[in-house]
């Protein structure tokens, strides 16, 4: 019995909004608690940073998803798809680092007074690998996740019943460096050898599964139930959000769960809640203004005196400000700037390809 993929997993998609608006509410805590004058959420909600760790088990999975038709010849498609990864990540951070980079020439307190030290613009832009934050703070995670593409662009190379094995190699090396003291080398080994590595290469695995299993709707649906209490509880008895092995550990396979559990709703026709695919859309979008709203909006409320008044209408108007900045950013900037890179691949690799058949 053939194994459906169905050309659009909503549910998946949801999740990356799902994801977003956690890393929103992250930040939303730090903004509401130096903001109001009587704040309310409770700091477990830095927890709010596991939304970071969901964003890159679905990136792994994704991978495997869209290249799952790359049987040989893979590494002929292997340009195609690091130009559409590129185009997809650098045109709109690029954007959004150039406005806050305005902001800087004029009032660098503004955007980047919590260092003594001028920002690296360069390793910023291109996503280098460092130590140091990106200028715009959120860039750290695309620079795992441009260090991720390069590496799985490396394993389309092989056959594909050989990628599986290129994926375990990956993780095996991943543990070796780090536990070996491999992070210590430098800000390129330093990520290279992330525990951090291992919820891309989990989405990967949970993939395979995916295409190899049929699933069905109430095993789909308990998969999402152990998921979400997986990762919940954790808002209850996490303690500090923790860094590296301890939040791998504890978030990675409850987020498999929820992956595979949403991608099964999607195969078995189960429809997802129309507000959270629309979130999911804008979730890149949402991803790269968010903090730079709240601040915003956060600094707006103190100048004009604003602090005194009731810290739940605060955070409603943080959220609300956060998304529509989101939803434009999206419509007006993200959504055109897919298309046309969309346009360009189709354009530049149908010419590759008519020339390597000619």
């Amino acid at each position: 019995m053939s194994i459906a993929t169905p050309s659009r997993l909503d549910h998946v998609q949801a999740l990356r909004g799902v994801a977003a608006f956690l890393v929103l509410m992250a930040h939303l805590m730090q903004i509401e608690g130096r903001t109001a004058a009587n704040p309310i959420l409770p700091s477990q909600l830095d927890w709010g940073m596991m939304g970071v760790d969901l964003f890159f088990v679905i990136s792994g999975f994704i991978m495997v998803y869209i290249t799952r038709d790359w049987r040989a010849g893979g590494g002929r498609k292997v340009p195609e798809f690091l130009f559409a990864r590129i185009s997809r990540i650098y045109p709109l951070y690029w954007i959004i680092s150039a406005a806050l980079l305005a902001v800087w020439f004029i009032r660098p307190d503004l955007v980047f007074s919590s260092s003594p030290n001028d920002p690296q613009w360069l390793n910023s832009l291109l996503l280098v690998p460092a130590y140091a934050y990106p200028m715009l703070e959120v860039g750290w995670t695309l620079v795992y996740e441009m260090m991720f593409y390069i590496l799985f662009a490396i394993i389309l190379v092989l056959p594909a019943r050989m990628r599986p094995f290129g994926l375990l190699i990956w993780a095996v090396l991943v543990v070796a460096g780090n536990q070996l003291g491999g992070q210590t080398a430098g800000a390129i080994p330093f990520h290279l050898f992330s525990s951090l590595s291992h919820e891309f290469l989990a989405g990967a695995a949970t993939a395979l599964i995916y295409l190899r299993f049929q699933g069905s709707r109430p095993f789909a649906y308990g998969l999402i139930g152990i998921g979400v209490i997986g990762m919940g509880v954790w808002f209850f008895i996490g303690g500090p959000f923790q860094d590296e092995w301890p939040r791998v550990l504890r978030l990675t396979l409850p987020a498999c769960a929820l992956i595979l559990g949403a991608a099964w709703l999607d195969r078995h026709g189960a429809t997802a809640p129309r507000a959270a695919v629309t979130l999911g859309d804008w979730s890149y979008s949402l991803y790269l203004t968010h903090l730079l709203s709240l601040v915003l909006l956060g600094r707006l409320w103190t100048m004009a005196g604003l602090a005194d008044l009731p810290a739940l209408i605060l955070i409603i108007a943080l959220i609300l400000f956060s998304l529509i900045v989101a939803g434009l950013t999206y419509h007006l900037i993200e959504k055109p700037l897919i298309h046309l890179a969309r346009q360009a691949r189709g354009r530049l690799f149908t010419q590759t390809r008519l020339k390597r058949q000619s």
